[in-house]
């Protein structure tokens, strides 16, 4: 079972839709992530309309749960994150490599 697996990972590298990257960086910096937060917050001009405070609160929380992570998340290829979790050495040769530079 294993060895179908190594042959279809090798035809996904083959037919790479990934252009042999593998990995995409994050979409968004942490600066455009708190930029696209504080630009939803509520302000304090909402004056004594309930639900014109209440509607602006959801927002800016619907806002935040949106972009949370944006700056941290990194889509790989499934044949890449197959190989990480196949083989801990990798792992770890990458993390050390991250570690000098």
């Amino acid at each position: 079972m294993e060895g179908v697996n190594k042959v279809e990972q090798q035809v996904d590298c083959m037919t790479c839709q990934w252009n042999k990257m593998c990995v995409d960086p994050p979409s968004m910096t942490e600066a455009e992530v708190k930029e696209k937060v504080e630009k939803d917050r509520p302000t304090s001009d909402m004056g004594n309309d309930k639900k014109k405070r209440e509607g602006s609160m959801i927002g800016s929380l619907m806002t935040a749960m949106m972009f949370a992570g944006k700056d941290k998340e990194c889509r790989a290829c499934s044949v890449f994150i197959a190989r990480l979790r196949e083989g801990p050495e990798l792992t770890t040769k990458i993390k050390q490599i991250m570690k000098e530079m």
